[in-house]
């Protein structure tokens, strides 16, 4: 019984990383396909203004301003790369997927072979990830907590982080070890 007891907990955690990669890459990829929108309307928006000015004779520095707009998205999106990136979380995201997909078919007493070679497809993904945002990480595990169990026992374990740090999550590498 107690073996039985172990593979479930095994499974039950195993299940929940899986979880918790797919919505970090879900809100991941869908972070730098906003991004990358944002800065092709900034392009259109301002490329126009820029054009539309110089037609019209507008000031030097509203046409200045405007091209130099374009000219920061444009670079922006060029070094971060966010169209690679988003392709890149959204594939891992679906490799997370087919584990998952596996798990669920699987019958819960042939899964006690198959747990070395699910964890073994994972530390291959994880070798193909770029390096996590542990705030981001924390939102993802919340998202799973919610999902997973009834709102009273996922009120109490969900982690709490501040505002500053859930809004910038994408953007930064905050330190997480108090939350």
């Amino acid at each position: 019984m107690e073996d039985a007891d172990n593979l479930r907990v095994e499974l039950h955690e195993l299940n929940f990383y899986v979880q918790r990669n797919i919505r970090y890459h879900m809100r991941r990829g869908a972070f730098f396909l906003r991004w990358g929108r944002f800065t092709a309307f900034i392009g259109i928006i301002f490329g126009s203004a820029a054009v539309t000015s110089l037609l019209a004779g507008a000031s030097p520095y509203v046409t200045g301003a405007a091209a130099l707009m374009v000219t920061a998205a444009s670079a922006i999106d060029l070094v971060v790369g966010t169209g690679q990136r988003a392709w890149l979380h959204n594939d891992l995201r679906k490799r997370y997927l087919d584990i998952e997909s596996e798990m669920f078919l699987d019958e819960p007493s042939s899964q006690a072979g198959k747990i070395r070679a699910y964890k073994s497809r994972i530390r291959r993904i994880e070798a193909d990830e770029p390096p996590t945002l542990p705030a981001l990480e924390i939102l993802a595990r919340n998202d799973v907590i919610r999902a997973m169990y009834p709102k009273e026992e996922a009120d109490k374990s969900v982690s709490q982080l501040g505002w500053v740090k859930r809004a910038t999550a994408q953007w930064f590498d905050w330190d997480t070890s108090s939350s």
